[in-house]
């Protein structure tokens, strides 16, 4: 068979559905924006809070720390009285 002889077959979008995509497209792009700026904005927040929290810890950290000291100094006094 012949390539010349083969018939192409086209094929017609309709406008309105490409309008109708193209809408639906912009919304959703636009929702996308919106809920990446929310992002960053939260994001300063929550760094903010853990810093808080990062510091609560290691001050409760210490204070185990100064707890446990005490507890070996004391059996460690108690041994040699």
């Amino acid at each position: 068979m012949d390539i010349k002889n083969k018939v192409k077959k086209v094929v017609m979008i309709e406008a309105n559905d490409t309008e109708l995509s193209v809408k639906q497209n912009t919304s959703d792009i636009m929702d996308m924006k919106n809920d990446l700026t929310e992002i960053k904005v939260n994001q300063k927040h929550v760094e903010k809070d853990l810093k808080n929290l990062d510091r609560k810890i290691e001050k409760i950290d210490m204070r185990l720390w100064a707890i446990m000291l005490l507890v070996v100094g004391s059996t460690v006094a108690h041994y040699f009285m």
